[in-house]
């Protein structure tokens, strides 16, 4: 009887062999959730827009559009925020899009809204961390209180120079809708000014 006992009992041979099956699986298991908490990009909140006629913040932004844009970076790595092509100097890469046919919206500068100090891109953007700007979208000198509907794309990579990281993530993206645009002076208008631009 105590033979028939001995017989079922499961050998060290055979927990060894399922072992040495299994050990290949860990690395791959524990790998995929840390790269997927890796691989994401920043994510952008458009706040408000108001129009900024005139020199309504000296000679940092000009006559045309701001927009309140949170950036942040939810992610485990640090990321860097893009704005000059590599091609060469004056081919932006933070764009903007709009769907009236009257206002053709183009990047012109971003200024940090807690220290007023215009953002110098690259800019690195530390893991698990928030960067609050204002975008100036110039318009060809228009500044009237228009409906607004669009997008604003942001470049970024975890390498320099720009367009080196090797996964080639695309641009984050935000779309806006607003049905009008306050003059930067008025109580309406919903966006961060920075204390040297004035209100």
């Amino acid at each position: 009887m105590s033979d028939k006992v001995e017989e079922r009992r499961i050998s060290r041979r055979t927990i060894a062999k399922g072992a040495a099956w299994a050990v290949p699986v860990v690395p791959l298991v524990v790998a995929t959730p840390a790269y997927a908490s890796s691989g994401g990009g920043p994510v952008i909140t458009v706040g408000d827009a108001c129009k900024l006629p005139g020199n309504s913040c000296g000679n940092v932004f000009v006559k045309g559009y701001i927009f309140d844009v949170t950036i942040s970076n939810p992610t485990d790595q640090d990321i860097y925020l893009f704005n000059e092509d590599p091609a060469g100097p004056g081919s932006y890469l933070i764009t903007f899009t709009d769907t009236n046919p009257d206002i053709s919206l183009f990047f012109q500068a971003a200024v940090d809204a807690i220290t007023g100090e215009v953002i110098e891109f690259p800019y690195l953007l530390e893991a698990g961390s928030s960067l609050v700007i204002i975008l100036n979208a110039g318009e060809n000198g228009n500044s009237a209180n228009v409906s607004l509907t669009g997008t604003i794309s942001v470049p970024w990579g975890h390498t320099l120079p720009a367009g080196s990281d090797p996964d080639n993530h695309p641009p984050a993206v935000d779309g806006f809708t607003f049905p009008d645009t306050p003059p930067v002076q008025n109580p309406s208008c919903g966006v961060i000014i920075p204390p040297k631009c004035g209100k």
